[in-house]
């Protein structure tokens, strides 16, 4: 589930458990009193300051829990005052408008006369001037509730108490959940609406970008077509002789004067020094020729310094000969 229907389902069982809490206490409610109501006596001012501060010094007192009044509230109350005419009545886990309902009732079932209100939590009562000790009907009365059930309806209207303090919390939530998705979809449609704008502004500027394209386009189209009329135009002058000269060209008698004085290739080849590996037309040339090449070498081999050469090599090249001669 998403967070909306999971706060809806919260706040849903929250309303049906407040209902159900609503019932039951209704259920549990003691029957409406057919008594009439308290009539407290009139105290002078300084009765009513006598005994405040009586009761302010006294050390008695009854407590009153989160079972809030029941029969033995009444009864503790009851045997109190036979000894002491004042009495502390303390009350803890209620609030201070709670705490003022709390000292009308207690007034009111009791027969006694409420003086103040202490610290928010700390009635003080007196008996009475008249005071005599009730009958058991009325020091336990019938219209509050017992022990048990006043601990079931404490139990009942803390559990009241929480939902009530529940189910704001629950629905604030749910307002701010509804304001933040109207918030997103206003996001989301201005954020659409600006790029329908910019698309369309891209549009138009493309439009135009091609707009001016195609003016350029026409401009230079125009100005190459004046071009190549006005080259036709100029070149219809010539003839046609003459661009026919101009693509064949042809040598002129100048040209083929130069041409005929320069020599011909195989006549300067004539001019370059023949070598080849063949046999000369002369046998006796030959011949003569590898005489004289091996002369001077004979001469070069003479030429050789003897001083240059070792003892060993010395001694080597005479051994050389001797065997030689000692062969022949």
């Amino acid at each position: 589930m998403t967070t909306e229907e999971k706060i809806l389902y919260k706040l849903r069982k929250a309303r049906n458990k407040e209902s159900r809490l609503m019932e039951a206490l209704k259920k549990i409610e003691p029957p409406d009193s057919s008594e009439p109501i308290h009539d407290p006596e009139i105290l002078t001012p300084e009765e009513h300051f006598y005994f405040l501060k009586m009761g302010l010094k006294c050390k008695n007192y009854v407590p009153v829990g989160r079972r809030g009044i029941y029969q033995g509230v009444i009864l503790n109350m009851h045997l109190h005052w036979k000894k002491h005419q004042t009495l502390k009545v303390v009350v803890k886990t209620f609030t201070t408008e709670e705490v003022k309902e709390i000292a009308a009732e207690l007034a009111r079932l009791s027969g006694g006369i409420v003086l103040d209100i202490q610290e928010d939590n700390t009635i003080i009562m007196y008996r009475g001037k008249n005071y005599s000790q009730p009958p058991t009907e009325i020091m336990s009365p019938k219209t509050t509730l017992p022990r048990i059930k006043a601990l079931n309806k404490s139990k009942y209207r803390d559990g009241l108490r929480a939902v009530r303090k529940f189910i704001p919390r629950l629905e604030q939530d749910l307002e701010l959940l509804q304001e933040q998705a109207k918030r997103k979809q206003q996001i989301r449609s201005e954020l659409i609406n600006e790029k329908q704008e910019v698309e369309n502004c891209g549009n138009k500027l493309g439009d135009i970008d091609q707009q001016k394209n195609l003016d350029n386009l026409k401009d230079g189209m125009d100005g190459n077509i004046s071009l190549y009329d006005g080259s036709i135009t100029e070149s219809g002058i010539i003839s046609d002789s003459e661009g026919l000269s101009d693509i064949f060209e042809t040598d002129t008698d100048e040209e083929v004067e130069v041409k005929a004085e320069r020599p011909l290739y195989l006549d300067a080849f004539e001019n370059f020094p023949s070598e080849s590996n063949k046999e000369p037309e002369d046998f006796e040339e030959h011949l003569r020729q590898i005489s004289l090449n091996s002369k001077m070498t004979n001469q070069v081999k003479k030429e050789v310094d003897i001083p240059e050469i070792d003892e060993l090599d010395r001694i080597f090249l005479r051994a050389g000969s001797l065997s030689r001669q000692t062969r022949k």
